[in-house]
């Protein structure tokens, strides 16, 4: 007979997940998909931990490894659940490489007991990838944690790292040939992982709950990381007053940028940088300041000035420069982002403002056919 407190323990665990994966499908609902995927992997779990008990016999029998492969794919999902939280896509080909290693667990269990493997190697085989998870769930939801300043996340990562440390541990003990501990469910090692299951299961489902009940009364923390913050946030747009004239005189010697700075933080899942944009007033520069913005450029970058001022598009240039368009449109892309000008109206005013720049624009018109390789964009 197997001893009824280990067994309880068990059990419990399993069915405290399944009662939480109900609990919070109903009621945090409104907060997004987080919530079902968080659910199904509690569900995975609970039934994974009840599955080991219920399918336990002598010999085993093959359907016993849906059990552990069943709490592996559950934490994967509930990994899956905490990127969604953080405002991160989730990415198809990562999600079906992390679909077939569970296969993959439970194929190579299958084929190994087939074959006769010592029992270290098969409980390596199911407790490796679980560890692996479990310590990657731990480094992503303290570096989550960290961005979005939430002391609930905090907890989730740390009750993951001690899950993951010990299966880890667990692991090494199955390579060093002490595994045969694991199978006996009477055992203190199986009553010590147990309690620690139990414990973590109940401490992160219980601050999961917290957080996404938090975010549904308060709304979502924001992230200091502009990768990951969450989707639901509209953009917001913080721009810097243009200098006024009279302080302008002294940006050339004082290095203050005579322009004004508008920075766009569209707040979305998809991974999308900051985008940064320099726009320069022309109206409020001297001369001095005009000619100070062009000598900014690369002699390349000047010649592809000189044609987008004369309002020539990417494909135009690049066979005026016989260059290839994917490099002139990266030297237009650097020659506006140094001017702070981006329309063609603003470019030609610029070019026409600077006279130092009409024997180099003359060269460019007369010459449609620049050597590549002066130029370097072949």
């Amino acid at each position: 007979m197997l001893q009824t407190d280990n067994v309880t323990i068990i059990g419990l665990t399993g069915l405290i997940a399944l009662v939480f994966s109900v609990s919070q499908l109903i009621l945090l609902r409104k907060n997004g998909k987080m919530v079902p995927l968080w659910s199904l992997g509690q569900a995975l779990i609970g039934l994974g931990l009840i599955g080991i008990l219920a399918l336990i016999k002598d010999p085993l029998p093959d359907s016993w490894v849906l059990a552990p492969t069943g709490i592996l794919l559950g934490n994967l999902i509930c990994l899956a659940a905490l990127g969604k939280w953080a405002g991160f896509k989730l990415p198809k080909k990562p999600m079906l490489i992390c679909a077939g290693g569970v296969v993959l667990t439970a194929v190579l269990f299958q084929f190994s007991r087939q074959v006769g493997a010592p029992l270290g190697s098969l409980e390596a085989i199911l407790l490796a990838p679980l560890a692996a998870t479990l310590i990657y769930s731990a480094w992503f939801a303290g570096v989550q944690a960290k961005s979005f300043h939430s002391a609930y996340i905090y907890v989730i990562s740390g009750i993951y790292w001690l899950k993951g440390l010990l299966i880890a541990t667990l692991t090494l003990g199955a390579l060093a040939a002490i595994g045969d501990q694991y199978i006996i469910v009477t055992s203190d090692v199986v009553k010590i992982t147990g309690i620690a299951f139990l414990i973590g299961t109940i401490i992160n489902n219980m601050v999961w709950s917290l957080q996404n009940a938090q975010d549904i009364l308060v709304g979502h923390l924001k992230s200091d990381n502009p990768v990951s913050e969450y989707s639901g946030a509209v953009s917001k747009t913080i721009k810097v007053k243009t200098i006024p004239e009279n302080q302008l005189n002294q940006s050339v010697d004082s290095d203050i940028n005579p322009v004004s700075i508008s920075r766009d933080k569209p707040i979305k899942s998809d991974n999308k940088k900051i985008e940064e944009k320099v726009v320069t007033d022309l109206s409020v520069l001297s001369q001095d300041q005009k000619l100070e913005l062009i000598s900014k450029l690369t002699d390349k970058e000047k010649e592809v000035f000189l044609l987008a001022a004369d309002g020539k598009k990417n494909g135009e240039i690049a066979t005026l420069l016989n260059a290839s368009e994917a490099s002139v449109k990266v030297h237009r892309s650097r020659m506006t982002s140094k001017l702070g000008l981006k329309s063609v109206e603003d470019l030609a005013k610029l070019r026409d403002a600077t006279s130092n720049t009409d024997s180099v624009s003359q060269k460019v018109n007369e010459d449609q056919s620049i050597n590549p390789g002066n130029f370097g964009l072949t």
